[in-house]
């Protein structure tokens, strides 16, 4: 285990963790917050197709996933649940139009495919997460930090776990590095934190919590293959490099893209069945 890359990486998370659980104290600065995150994503998802051939639209991707999730924000925040569909109609049409204008034009097709593949990677999840925060009408951020508390706690447990017990390779020919025993540490670390949850907040029970950090832990899982697929498939180590000991900031939250969804089908489920 590299001591140094551990250290910036406990750093990193330390600091980043912190101020990413502080902005979700209040609307706006959630807001914000994920403005942020989907605007560094969205241009480093961006970048690395460029510099691997291909030609997005880069701006046009960047500035279309920001506005789906701003516009998302005022619906749900305002109870309009649907409202954000009549954006999302016009917008595979803008994207398509773009390439009209590109200089490749007989690369059309590719080009808007990865433009808009890049939005539905990495905003319109995240735009999911407005649905789960405004559920009620008003702003809730229980579920937005439960989704954090589960996915550091596994990830961190797999880290160690992996790092100090692995053998059995998970999928060795997409992430050599994951092994079994990581998703079994990081599996019995989310029931603990579910434990826990279940007895200081009293709210929901044990096999809710239990549940709920078992989607996490799944679908994070393949959030975080599918992007590792991607650094593989262009001999990539990190996504980028703003994120010491984590490297970019599809690397942070490539199990966020998978998770938020998921964890929004799992709440609606569970509303209709208690």
């Amino acid at each position: 285990m590299d001591k140094t890359n551990l250290k910036y990486r406990f750093l990193t998370a330390l600091f980043g963790g912190s101020l990413l659980i502080f902005s979700t104290f209040h609307e706006f600065s959630y807001l914000l917050s994920f403005v942020v995150i989907i605007f560094l994503s969205s241009r480093e998802f961006y970048r690395i197709l460029k510099e691997n051939m291909y030609r997005p639209n880069d701006l046009l991707g960047v500035f279309l996933s920001v506005l789906i999730f701003i516009t998302s924000y005022l619906y749900t925040s305002q109870g309009e649940l649907w409202g954000i569909y009549f954006l999302l109609v016009p917008i595979l049409p803008i994207v398509c139009l773009s390439a009209l204008y590109s200089s490749k034009s007989m690369e059309a097709i590719k080009n808007v495919s990865v433009t808009f593949f890049g939005i539905l990677y990495i905003s319109l999840p995240l735009s999911l997460m407005n649905f789960i925060v405004f559920e009620g009408g008003e702003y809730d951020s229980i579920f937005l930090l439960s989704i954090f508390i589960f996915l550091w706690a596994s990830e961190s447990a797999a880290y160690f776990g992996g790092s100090l017990f692995g053998k059995t390779k998970l999928f060795y020919s997409v992430s050599p590095m994951k092994t079994w025993e990581g998703v079994i540490s990081g599996f019995f670390i989310n029931l603990l934190v579910a434990y826990l949850l279940h007895i200081f907040l009293d709210i929901y029970s044990f096999l809710f919590w239990a549940l709920f950090s078992f989607v996490v832990l799944v679908a994070g899982i393949f959030g975080d293959l599918f992007e590792s697929l991607i650094k593989r498939n262009f001999n990539l180590k990190d996504s980028g490099n703003k994120l010491p000991g984590h490297g970019g900031f599809l690397d942070r939250f490539d199990s966020f893209f998978f998770v938020v969804p998921y964890v929004y089908f799992y709440l609606k489920i569970m509303s209709q069945i208690t």
